[in-house]
């Protein structure tokens, strides 16, 4: 599927086309419609671009909730302290 259109001046308020694309990277991905790297590929950008520009527009790459980074942490150093007890760095 391929869409063109055409913004008004008014609409861009400095946007450059670099921008409008990451705008519409960033809304694909966070409406969860693609992952971040289809969405990039659709707009001619790559993931890594998009990633990194995406914050100018207040979207967050990675949605995880409080209570699951805290499992996500208290899990890694678990693995950090089995790892050091089995004489591994």
């Amino acid at each position: 599927m391929k869409f063109e259109f055409n913004l008004p001046d008014f609409c861009y308020k400095g946007f450059t086309e670099h921008d409008v694309k990451v705008c519409i990277a960033s809304a694909l991905h966070d409406k969860d419609i693609c992952p971040l790297g289809y969405a990039a590929e659709a707009v001619g950008l790559d993931k890594y671009t998009v990633a990194e520009d995406m914050g100018k527009f207040g979207v967050v790459l990675n949605k995880m909730s409080i209570e699951d980074a805290e499992k996500r942490a208290d899990n890694a150093i678990r693995r950090a302290e089995a790892r050091k007890l089995k004489g591994k760095p």
